[in-house]
């Protein structure tokens, strides 16, 4: 099993000739029934459902070795939790907010720094192109394997290497190495549980009982 997917590109601009507009509307048909077809894994895609999923980062570093991390989405709301620290993510208005549980104590949300289309940047690969290897299962998931190049984490770090992916788009393992700096370092975040279905909107908010930072606090970086 070998092929390559690749982004979708843009639509042609809509033509005022009739023969044109007729194609048009074939088209919008055809690609009708494809989205009514049933979903393959696609790590060019957002997932397409709710889930909470564990992992154990590993990269060349002392302080990161299976470290664990856990991944909530709910489309355009996120949660990552890693060491200690609570990222919430709002796409809708582009903001991510820190918070430290143990503390009880949030900062003011932040812009992100340029406009993200989608969650892929935490929970995915951002990448142009994929690679079919083959299939597999983790966790009792059936999965496939892709060969990529692209970035990850939110941090954009280069990325080569492989991914799996469910059936939801959700990406469950990534091998590969790192590029920056003229140095090449292995990363491997690997699963260690998958919940997938709708998400507690509670735990993507920032709770009552927690107090805002003040200008006096300490940024939560001094916690990390």
């Amino acid at each position: 099993m070998n092929g390559l997917i690749r982004a979708p590109s843009l639509p042609a601009r809509r033509s005022r000739n009739r023969a044109n507009s007729s194609t048009c509307w074939v088209a919008v048909a055809i690609f009708s029934s494809a989205l009514s077809a049933p979903v393959l894994a696609n790590p060019l895609a957002v997932p397409t459902a709710q889930y909470v999923a564990d992992f154990e980062i590993t990269r060349d570093s002392d302080h990161s070795y299976r470290v664990p991390a856990r991944y909530v989405f709910a489309g355009n709301r996120l949660r990552i939790e890693l060491v200690g620290i609570v990222t919430l993510v709002d796409l809708d208005a582009q903001k991510e907010t820190i918070m430290i549980p143990r503390v009880r104590t949030y900062w003011a949300p932040t812009a992100l720094a340029k406009p993200v289309p989608d969650a892929r940047r935490w929970i995915g690969i951002e990448t142009e192109a994929a690679e079919v290897i083959g299939t597999d299962t983790l966790l009792g998931h059936v999965v496939t394997k892709y060969r990529v190049s692209g970035t990850i984490f939110d941090i954009r770090t280069p990325f080569e290497g492989f991914v799996w992916t469910t059936a939801e788009n959700i990406v469950l393992r990534a091998e590969g190495v790192a590029r920056a700096d003229g140095l090449t370092t292995p990363i491997i975040v690997s699963p260690v549980q998958l919940v997938v279905g709708p998400v507690d909107p509670g735990i993507l908010s920032v709770p009552s009982t927690f107090g805002r930072a003040g200008p006096s606090d300490v940024g939560w970086r001094q916690y990390d």
